[in-house]
């Protein structure tokens, strides 16, 4: 074969391999998930490969509408995120697609693990000399979650003496260094045994195969009937850059997700999304531990692809406040 017809044979084969590459912001705990489902999604799409990029959903976010970073998808832990935080400079729409609940979560290596209870978990996390984690409120939702979960415990009053003042007194047992940006590293101080208890989505803790203590639902921000008691938990955090603290008020734990505006494949990214909404991802994500929506609920629909209609159904549900 001439030089000429080795080179057109090489550049064909560099056509037929090239790939596009879709890039996900996502939530931390969503890691496991999407990891399998860009897999099986490749596997029938080849000339696509996804990239996943981890974080806090408020630094998913904020890559987007404070650092004009480009992004395919974004999804995130709390779906307030995206109205606060994109819609409609950086996005129109936001389809929530699953619910998950907060549990406690320990090793063997964790300090009371034998004698720790539904009822006596109060008073178990704050024995001195305990190792607490927990997430930073201000850069992902797990973190002000958290502290949700420990107001509506203490408000309870199902918890006696050892309620009291709980929020408080667990804050006080998380040093400087056990508050982390985000669930992926407050796993990895549990994992490490830096640390002997912290909340976290049950989704991660099945994933990893941790023990876990459910709280009941009046707590554990996984039920949308107890929507109105979890409004009575409120949080102060950092939403946006330049303004003060922004007030977020107690919801269910919803995840949502949205192409940005400026999404460089916003084609590629709506079928992977609807690969996601569809019965092969809602299988994935029920094994994971998640609890998805289906058809999955879209707060602002304007501009919904139409490839995602027949997943998705408008929904006149206000999002979760957060306000200045």
């Amino acid at each position: 074969m001439c030089v000429l017809g080795v080179l057109a044979a090489i550049g064909m084969v560099a056509c037929k391999s090239r790939t596009t590459e879709v890039v996900v912001f996502h939530a931390s705990s969503l890691s496991a998930v999407l990891g399998e489902a860009a897999e099986a999604f490749q596997k029938a799409n080849p000339q696509v490969r996804i990239r996943l990029e981890p974080s806090g959903s408020q630094v998913a976010t904020r890559k987007v509408s404070e650092l004009g970073m480009r992004a395919d998808i974004v999804a995130v832990a709390d779906a307030a995120l995206i109205d606060k935080m994109m819609i409609p400079s950086h996005a129109t729409w936001n389809a929530v697609f699953a619910t998950n609940e907060i549990v406690i979560v320990h090793k063997d290596h964790s300090k009371w693990t034998d004698q720790i209870t539904a009822q006596n978990w109060p008073e178990v996390l704050a024995r001195a000399g305990l190792r607490l984690g927990r997430a930073d409120p201000d850069t992902a939702p797990i973190g002000y979650q958290t502290l949700m979960v420990w107001q509506l415990a203490e408000s309870s009053g199902a918890y006696g003496a050892s309620g009291a003042q709980l929020a408080e007194r667990l804050k006080a047992q998380c040093s400087k260094d056990h508050v982390v940006h985000d669930e992926a590293e407050l796993l990895a101080l549990l994992e490490s045994r830096s640390i002997d208890y912290a909340f976290l989505f049950r989704s991660t803790a099945e994933d990893h195969h941790l023990k876990i203590l459910a709280l009941p639902p009046e707590i554990n921000l996984s039920r949308q009937d107890q929507a109105e008691r979890y409004q009575s938990a409120q949080v102060e955090i950092r939403m946006k850059q330049g303004q003060g603290a922004a007030r977020v008020v107690g919801a269910p734990v919803t995840y949502g997700l949205t192409i940005p505006s400026r999404a460089p494949h916003p084609d590629l990214a709506a079928r992977f999304a609807a690969f996601l909404f569809g019965e092969p991802g809602r299988r994935l994500f029920e094994r994971r531990g998640f609890h998805p929506i289906s058809p999955a609920q879209c707060r602002a629909c304007e501009g919904l692809p139409a490839g995602l209609r027949p997943l998705v159904v408008s929904t006149a549900t206000p999002a979760p406040s957060t306000s200045p």
